[in-house]
């Protein structure tokens, strides 16, 4: 006797949805499905744990064997083979052909299905047969169905006609599909479906006169979920994914875009994943955009495109690649086609190949070649990134300490490129020396540092060098303590971690040194102990400096979580800087500027945070100037999560002097068991404008859920509001049409859940396919 198969009737649903190429699983509860094996002699549920038992065995209250060799069983009849169970009060069992032949109703069960049908035939020699007026349950996909006939082939297919299939409860079909006929391939994992429709509250809303699914995991070529839409800029918005499955390590995906104020686009996506390295090549592409033409008055071409290119790998197992490459059309391409706030605030898209090379605890070797397309188109040339081409850094560190102190490097070769501007290459070598020394209750560090640096300049002004250079000292220090002791009756540990820091650069004039790629960072807790008051190589700010903070947690005693943290500290200059970063215009007008701050003590800077309630916490980063008596910045925030529930508070408070006071709300609520609602609102204190405002309503049952969103949120870099509406229909187990607000709703550190049109590396599996490098493939 040939091994049991899983039947194939497992396969009944029409799992992944007639229009997806994956399966659909229920995220916010599933429907319970009856139990046709109720009240019947059944062990252990089909035959648990008997699957290589292909022994038949027999439990009847009566049994007559007939002249012909057939068996008459009678009352409370229960047949098994390994996993399979026949449960009937009359069954016909002929033992020379193992066939089984039930004119009752009666129970087939095994691990995926139970069916109850009202006339079976079936062969347990070679797992073939029919039933007949049949429902059936799929227990581990929590679906069901009927049919009028499904019958089951030797080679392992199966076929059901006049069949439906739902994963709503049984007192509601609030939608189901339909099909006068369903053929099922295990082997292949492939299903074909007949004159199928959708029906949602009984009304059709699909029908296909022929259509192929999956019904198991491997991915295959169909469409994905549709997303549908409507806002300001496009009008009616609907995508509709069609995904490609090219091999088990690359597929593909075409997604074409209807607009109704624009045209059609067509957006197409490639991955590849092999033995040491993935990647995406995405282009998407709309011919003659009708409103970008009219806004143009005609002028230049109205095509629109944006090409993207990332890859990451490993050319062997201490050298690695890291490659991306963006290219837009025009400078409100993200403005028009992106959707979001953050995509219409793309300045730059980079184009850039990195190579590494690490040798473990010893050094790194890196080469870069970087340039960007501009989209600000509010900014001059001299505003422009200049070009990396190409950037050569080396970092090394002995691996062992002598006296605690070990030896080091940093080294940097730039070639930087930018037309009309001073161009040229820099070398940077800082050879330095660090002490470490760390015991349980108290550590201190040092650093001596030789920073050098040499400019070959090209394109400079008549009074300006073309090899000017910069040779000076650093030094620096730190020191902390850390005490605890045990508090709340042994309960919990409080920690005092008082800690000091002093540099010590001398000054250096640099007025005659160009500024390539170098700013100052906004005054936060990590500056207070910065060895530099610049980030990059340009400027060497002087100092004289010394900083101390004071950090104190409260961690519970048995758990070991922190329950508060609170930090506040500062930094005092004893001598005035005297190194300003300013940049001058290619007309030899200044530019950016950034003066150099004033002798003595800084603004205080404070970090809080609470941990309380279990689902409650709340932070407040703060920078207070002990002069004026008044903040400077501030930052606020409380937070409210209960994941099981869905329950979701954020209150935020922001503010910046001179420049900025906003506040911003999330919610995310259930009202009753069936309904949530969510909102979201930002608004300018300072500007009294509403930035974005946000509000979704959501309906769920166990086998479907509807929801809907409205949105209203700043779309340009001008300031200009957009509005939106979305709907999505979700039949669980099935499929999801529309965009609900779970897309467009923030995650839970409060940004945005997009980033700027899908330019970031998260877009590199947007399909929702997970590749594989060998020869298999799963869905997530």
């Amino acid at each position: 006797m040939r091994p049991n198969r899983p039947l194939l009737l497992a396969a009944l649903c029409l799992p992944a949805c007639l229009l997806t190429g994956q399966s659909a699983r229920a995220e916010n509860g599933v429907c319970a499905q009856p139990d046709y094996s109720v009240g019947l002699r059944v062990d252990g549920g089909g035959g648990e744990g008997l699957g290589l038992d292909q022994k038949i065995t027999v439990e009847a209250d009566s049994a007559q064997l007939t002249r012909g060799g057939v068996s008459q069983l009678a009352g409370s009849v229960h047949l098994r083979q390994g996993d399979k169970e026949f449960n009937a009060e009359n069954v016909d069992f002929e033992d020379a052909t193992q066939r089984i032949t039930v004119n009752t109703e009666s129970v087939f069960t095994n691990p995926q299905l139970i069916i109850r049908s009202q006339k079976a035939e079936y062969s347990l020699a070679d797992d073939s047969g029919s039933f007949t007026d049949s429902d059936y349950v799929l227990p581990t996909r929590k679906a069901r169905g009927s049919s009028e006939r499904i019958v089951v082939d030797a080679d392992g297919k199966a076929r059901l006609y006049a069949s439906a299939y739902t994963t709503c409860a049984p007192d509601s079909d609030a939608w189901y599909i339909e099909a006068s006929e369903i053929k099922l391939d295990q082997e292949e994992g492939l299903g074909t479906a007949r004159n199928a429709r959708l029906r949602f509250g009984g009304v059709p809303i699909l029908y296909s006169p022929w259509v192929q699914f999956p019904i198991d995991d491997r991915r295959r070529t169909g469409l994905l979920y549709p997303t549908i839409g409507n806002s300001d800029r496009t009008g009616f918005d609907l995508r509709w994914p069609v995904y490609l499955n090219l091999g088990p390590n690359y597929d593909a995906t075409v997604t074409p875009r209807y607009m109704s104020r624009r045209g059609l686009q067509i957006g197409t996506a490639g991955r590849y994943l092999l033995k040491h390295s993935e990647g995406v090549l995405s282009y998407d592409y709309l011919p003659d955009d009708r409103v970008y033409h009219s806004e143009n008055n005609g002028v230049g071409g109205s095509d629109r495109s944006l090409l993207r290119f990332d890859h990451v790998g490993l050319l062997s197992s201490r050298l690695g690649l890291e490659a991306t490459y963006s290219e837009a059309s025009d400078t409100r391409y993200f403005e028009d086609l992106g959707g979001t706030f953050a995509s219409a605030s793309t300045i730059y898209l980079e184009r850039s190949a990195r190579l590494t090379y690490q040798a473990p605890d010893s050094y790194r070797l890196q080469a870069l070649v970087q340039g960007y397309q501009t989209i600000e188109n509010r900014f001059v040339a001299v505003d422009d990134p200049y070009k990396r081409l190409p950037q050569v850094k080396f970092d090394a560190l002995t691996r062992n300490a002598f006296f605690d102190t070990r030896a080091g490097l940093n080294a940097e070769y730039v070639n930087f490129v930018r037309e009309d501007s001073v161009q040229g290459q820099r070398i940077n070598l800082q050879p330095y020396l660090r002490y470490l020394h760390d015991e349980n209750a108290w550590y201190v560090t040092s650093q001596l540092d030789w920073d050098y640096t040499q400019y070959l300049l090209t394109d400079t002004a008549a009074d300006q060098k073309d090899d000017p250079s910069r040779s000076l000292p650093v030094a620096s220090g730190e020191a902390g303590l850390r005490f605890e002791r045990v508090a709340a009756h042994g309960e919990a540990i409080q920690t005092l971690e008082p800690r000091a820091f002093a540099l010590y650069v001398p000054y250096k004039n640099q007025d005659n040194l160009p500024v390539f790629d170098t700013g100052e960072p906004d005054f936060d807790f990590v500056q207070l102990f910065a060895r530099n008051r610049f980030y990059g190589e340009d400027r060497v700010a002087d100092a004289a400096n010394v900083a101390g903070a004071l950090t104190t947690r409260w961690i519970d005693a048995a758990s070991g979580e922190t329950r508060w943290t609170a930090s506040i500290g500062q930094l005092y200059r004893i001598e005035t800087p005297r190194v300003e970063l300013v940049t001058q215009n290619p007309d030899g007008s200044q530019g950016l500027n950034f003066p150099a701050p004033d002798r003595g003590a800084t603004n205080f800077i404070g970090e809080v945070t609470y941990n309380f309630l279990t689902r409650w916490s709340a932070a407040a980063v703060s920078q207070w100037s002990p002069e004026d008596s008044e903040f400077q910045r501030a930052n606020l925030g409380l937070r409210y999560r209960d994941l099981e529930r869905g329950k979701r508070l954020d209150l935020a408070y922001r503010y910046r002097r001179d420049l900025l006071e906003q506040a911003d709300v999330i919610v995310a609520w259930p009202v009753s068991t069936s309904w949530r609602v969510a909102g979201r609102t930002r608004y300018s204190i300072r500007d009294e404008k509403t930035l974005e405002n946000f509000v979704g309503l959501t309906y769920e049952t166990c086998c479907w859920a509807l929801s809907g969103a409205w949105r209203r949120y700043i779309a340009t870099r001008n300031g200009n509001l957009d509005s939106g509406i979305y709907f999505q229909l979700e039949l669980k187990g099935l499929t999801r049409i529309g965009t609900g607000y779970s897309a467009l709703f923030p995650k839970d550190d409060g940004d945005d859940d997009e980033s700027a049109a899908g330019i970031s590396n998260s877009s590199r599996l947007s399909s929702g396919n997970r590749l594989t490098s060998g020869g298999s493939s799963t869905t997530p």
